[in-house]
């Protein structure tokens, strides 16, 4: 990783860029077995033409074993779909934003990560709080 100062730093430069992303008609079990495969928290979601409509993390998915949740998605154990259960609006940021710019945005909104989008609204990367992590280990 490149070493520079913050203020140099962009969000393009430290975010995941192709991210694994999920359609908003999707199930919660491709969701969930998207986030195991990847090893990751979040994907965004996706509308039939690519743009983001919104996030999906773990947290999202643990709340659905919480019975007056289970209650308030009419009863039903299987077939919700992420754009049920989703964050939405996404929360994004543009890719040439500094990456202090970020970190100061996903503290102040208590977020773990933003969605960088192209001019389409489509999803170009994902900056999430581990990228800090990463960022602060490697110095």
């Amino acid at each position: 990783m490149m070493t520079a100062n913050l203020t140099d730093l962009r969000v393009a430069d430290l975010m995941t860029i192709d991210p694994v992303v999920i359609s908003v008609d999707a199930s919660i079990e491709d969701a969930e077995e998207l986030l195991r495969l990847n090893r990751i928290t979040g994907l965004p979601v996706v509308d039939l033409s690519g743009r983001l409509v919104g996030v999906v993390s773990q947290t999202d998915l643990l709340y659905l074993a919480v019975p007056a949740i289970q209650a308030i998605i009419r009863h039903r154990e299987r077939g919700i779909r992420v754009g049920e259960v989703m964050s939405s609006p996404p929360v994004t940021i543009d890719g040439s934003a500094t990456v202090r710019d970020a970190a100061r945005r996903m503290n102040d909104e208590r977020l773990h990560r933003l969605v960088a989008v192209d001019d389409h609204g489509r999803p170009t990367g994902v900056i999430s709080a581990m990228d800090f992590v990463a960022l602060a280990a490697d110095g």
